[in-house]
């Protein structure tokens, strides 16, 4: 490193030093985040948020990760895709909505079903050892149910990377291979990946055979269940980062067991885990720690799905305020969200998904909309959000 990158690397170590990000995030809070919470009105953030879209889109179904970033890829058309989706710009405009799919159609891989685009090509999108499933081919694929599902369509090709689950000897070693006592969150990726295909598989494209493999694994996830907190971990998780690490996880099982209409046991002690790791701000993460979207809904998502199947409401929706005043703070000031308020974000440590501290980002911009969505609906304020209800990250809420 030469004299001027040892300079910057001081420089930024200064700005971004603790006490500076916690002066600064509590001030956006106050500055930013509730006056948004006051005055939210579902207009004025669908214009920001497509707004923002607009920004990024360099071709018909190409958009760019973040301002900074020059190059397009599927992942950021397919949170573009969703985002129209849930702001219902689809619903007039099918043949727009099936060039689109047309478009994302192009990158399945006939040999094995998953989807790929060759600029993000590599071990890591492979998934190599190591990396789990929090990005890359599998999980890229897994957001296409609801896709599809939206727009009344399968794919071309069958999604043939599942079929070796059809073998209940394959898929009984694959679940020996889970150690809960280990970090859950990784695991529980790779799990909801294999899931939510299965279920789209056995509803949509007719694959008889994905549905006793479902049950298979469901099954095993409620025996693997803790009776005491109601999440999945095998170590105690009275604090962090244990506790986030069971909480972040149990979303992605949440969702396999509510989409197909299954009751979620102790929910009582799940939600007493979720309020109780919220901090102060209102985001997910422990104390003077911004928390990010994915750690934000995955606490936001249940505490609102299952808020009318408890008896605490009155500390559920004091919960669900705080964590919207929370993430209107992470709006941008190009009308996006940031993953991390003061951070970068290096989502799947690609070039081509990352943005710098400050910047908005796509996958952030869904999933944080997609939490605002939850939370909106939770708390009657109104909206018209269109929530499919599909396989996966995006289902419906029953009688709201």
């Amino acid at each position: 490193m030469g004299p001027k990158g040892y300079i910057k690397k001081i420089l930024l170590e200064k700005l971004h030093a603790r006490p500076e990000i916690v002066s600064r995030v509590s001030k956006r809070i106050v500055e930013h985040g509730v006056p948004a919470y006051l005055n939210w009105n579902f207009e004025t953030e669908k214009k920001q948020t497509l707004d923002f879209l607009e920004s990024r889109r360099v071709g018909d179904f190409s958009y760019t990760f973040s301002e900074t970033v020059d190059d397009a890829c599927l992942y950021n058309s397919i949170y573009a895709f969703l985002l129209c989706g849930l702001y219902g710009e689809l619903d007039s405009d099918r043949e727009r909505m099936n060039s689109w799919v047309d478009f994302i159609d192009e990158h399945q891989t006939d040999s094995d079903g998953l989807f790929r685009d060759p600029i993000l090509a590599g071990s890591r999108f492979e998934g190599e050892a190591g990396w789990g499933d929090g990005w890359g081919a599998r999980h890229l694929t897994a957001h296409l149910p609801m896709v599809y599902v939206r727009a009344g369509r399968v794919p071309r090709y069958r999604l043939a990377h599942l079929e070796p689950f059809y073998d209940l000897a394959f898929t009984n070693k694959w679940l020996a291979g889970f150690d809960f006592g280990k970090p859950v969150w990784p695991q529980s990726n790779e799990i909801m990946n294999v899931v939510v295909l299965l279920q789209f598989s056995r509803d949509y494209m007719l694959d008889a055979k994905a549905g006793r493999i479902i049950m298979l694994i469901q099954n095993w996830l409620l025996a693997k269940q803790s009776l005491e907190t109601g999440l999945w971990h095998e170590n105690p998780v009275d604090e962090y980062p244990e506790l986030g690490d069971a909480v972040r996880a149990a979303y992605h099982f949440f969702p396999l067991f509510t989409y197909d209409g299954i009751a979620v046991p102790n929910l009582e002690k799940v939600i007493r885990v979720i309020l109780s790791s919220q901090n102060r701000w209102g985001g997910f993460n422990p104390e003077d720690d911004p928390s990010g979207a994915c750690e934000d809904i995955d606490a936001i998502e249940p505490l609102v799905r299952f808020s009318n199947q408890v008896r605490d409401d009155e500390s559920i929706e004091a919960s669900i305020r705080k964590a919207m005043i929370w993430t209107l703070t992470c709006r941008g000031e190009h009308g996006g969200y940031e993953s991390i308020p003061e951070h970068g974000c290096e989502y799947g440590e690609h070039p081509l998904t990352t943005s710098q501290p400050g910047e908005a980002n796509l996958f952030a911009t869904w999933f944080r909309t997609l939490a605002i969505a939850y939370m909106v609906k939770g708390l009657g304020f109104p909206n018209d959000y269109r929530l499919v209800s599909a396989p996966g990250y995006e289902q419906q809420l029953d009688s709201r």
